[in-house]
């Protein structure tokens, strides 16, 4: 007996646990990140994660919102993660790609921040075309501070293209 009344109090605790992650606008996960307490100020780690990104770089967060939210991770390449790579490398495992935002898709910058590229996990798309996202590292405007976890809203598509990666089936 006690030990079906753990197993239940496990699964509430996981599903509050969950709840919380959740984002209830979009019912997208996009907190709980597991690296964020080991990430320095500067926002960059030398250490490599269990998806073969680097900790605590784009790349890595969205590796993790993907699983989070039950997409597929199959397609990654050892190696060839880079952010600027990862439409690349989406086309040539036949994800869908293209220049619009949907919601559960990974944005990318392959020009930005030169030579890495950034990417971003999408958690809305606005009527007027523009998108909101959930990331980390995105470079501050003034080019001074930590890049940590941050959403931006209604974030414009250019120079954007889009990975629509389907759900694990």
């Amino acid at each position: 007996m006690q030990t079906l009344r753990s197993r239940s109090l496990v699964a509430v605790v996981g599903a509050l646990v969950m709840c919380v992650c959740v984002d209830a606008a979009s019912a997208t996960v996009v907190y709980g990140y597991p690296l964020t307490d080991r990430c320095p100020a500067a926002g960059v780690a030398e250490e490599v994660d269990r998806w073969g990104m680097f900790a605590c770089n784009c790349t890595s967060y969205v590796a993790w919102a993907l699983q989070a939210n039950g997409q597929r991770l199959d397609w990654f390449v050892p190696g060839a993660m880079d952010a600027h790579n990862w439409a690349h490398v989406a086309k040539l495992s036949l994800l869908p790609i293209g220049m619009l935002p949907r919601r559960g898709a990974v944005v990318v910058w392959p020009n930005l921040e030169p030579p890495f590229g950034h990417v971003a996990y999408v958690t809305g798309v606005d009527s007027d075309g523009g998108f909101d996202v959930a990331e980390y590292n995105f470079p501050p405007a003034s080019g001074a501070g930590p890049f940590l976890f941050d959403r931006r809203k209604d974030v414009s598509r250019t120079g954007a293209i889009f990975i629509y990666v389907p759900h694990r089936g």
